[in-house]
């Protein structure tokens, strides 16, 4: 394999510019059983739920949440407020990705972006009120979901608590002046679920298998603003402007397109430990467990059959490699 490269300065014309990966969320099937799961025994705090979208929200306090999950369609339409058609029966047929979810810095940047993608003729899907933020929604090539928002609230958590009423209705960037403020919190109080097995501090990024691997490396770069953090051949790592993330997606190429992963990273090794410990102690084994010079990590497959990732970052270069790379990135 190729040696990796040093980071790559940003592509001119980019219209988005991403902080950090703010969520991932899923499809599931059985929304009661997947929450479960991923409160119980991966210890995401579960922050807020809408009965009548079928959707819950996870979380460790960095965002309104770090995965969300809605249960699948089965084909019937579901409206958010005042009609908004927001989950066509056409989509969330199986479990899956439903969306990757980006911060930006604020709305101005937010509307900035849509302008000139507009302007472009760069394909828009919608633009959305979800009450704590606005948030424009596109596909990549691969047809992955995207969402690209900006916090409207600081404290998310006096909006969104426990059971909520349906929160998001149609948004107008146009309808008024844009606020250049970032409403993000950079020193969150962090939350997790005592009794679970794991005690994750944040998620950090996601892994996407690509058939179009330089289309999906376009798009990502170009339209959704991260920036090449490290490239070598098949495998790229990009990154958002928070350099606390030191990469928020890996792009690995592969002969279909799918959705590999969300990696949540963890406290320290003695952590990883402890939570393989109370996992073999609930009669729970993990799919995988890595151990190589740049992570130690444990793999989970949920309900449904997804991946999670749940690691220990360690000091040396990524170098994966082979058929099993999208596990060792």
């Amino acid at each position: 394999m190729k040696s990796m490269s040093s980071p790559a300065p940003a592509r001119p014309g980019n219209f988005f510019a991403p902080r950090r990966l703010g969520h991932v969320n899923l499809w599931v099937d059985d929304l009661e059983i997947s929450e479960n799961f991923y409160s119980a025994v991966c210890g995401l705090n579960v922050e807020f739920w809408e009965p009548d979208l079928q959707a819950t929200f996870l979380g460790t306090g960095h965002t309104p949440h770090d995965l969300g999950m809605m249960k699948t369609t089965g084909g019937v339409d579901r409206y958010g407020r005042d009609g908004l058609l927001q989950l066509p029966g056409t989509i969330g047929l199986t479990p899956g990705l439903n969306h990757l979810a980006w911060e930006l810095e604020n709305e101005a940047a937010l509307v900035d972006a849509w302008r000139r993608l507009k302007a472009a003729g760069v394909p828009l899907d919608l633009t959305v009120d979800h009450q704590v933020a606005h948030s424009v929604y596109l596909f990549d090539p691969d047809h992955n979901y995207n969402e690209f928002y900006c916090d409207t609230v600081k404290d998310w958590g006096s909006v969104l608590s426990g059971e909520m009423e349906l929160l998001t209705s149609t948004w107008d960037p146009d309808a008024a002046e844009p606020s250049t403020v970032g409403l993000y919190d950079d020193a969150p109080v962090l939350r997790h679920v005592t009794d679970a097995c794991l005690h994750p501090r944040r998620i950090t990024h996601a892994v996407l298998q690509t058939a179009r691997f330089d289309a999906m490396l376009d798009f990502y770069t170009r339209i959704g603003g991260l920036k090449v953090v490290r490239q070598a051949e098949g495998i790229a790592y990009l990154g958002a402007s928070l350099a606390a993330y030191p990469y928020n997606l890996v792009l690995v190429a592969a002969d279909n397109a799918a959705y590999h992963h969300a990696a949540f990273e963890l406290e320290a090794e003695a952590t990883l430990e402890a939570a393989l410990q109370a996992l073999s102690a609930r009669g729970i084994t993990p799919e995988r467990v890595v151990d190589v010079p740049w992570k130690r990590a444990l793999f989970l497959r949920d309900p449904d059959g997804q991946y999670s990732e749940w690691y220990v970052r360690r000091d040396a270069a990524p170098a994966p490699a082979g058929p099993d790379a999208a596990w060792l990135v």
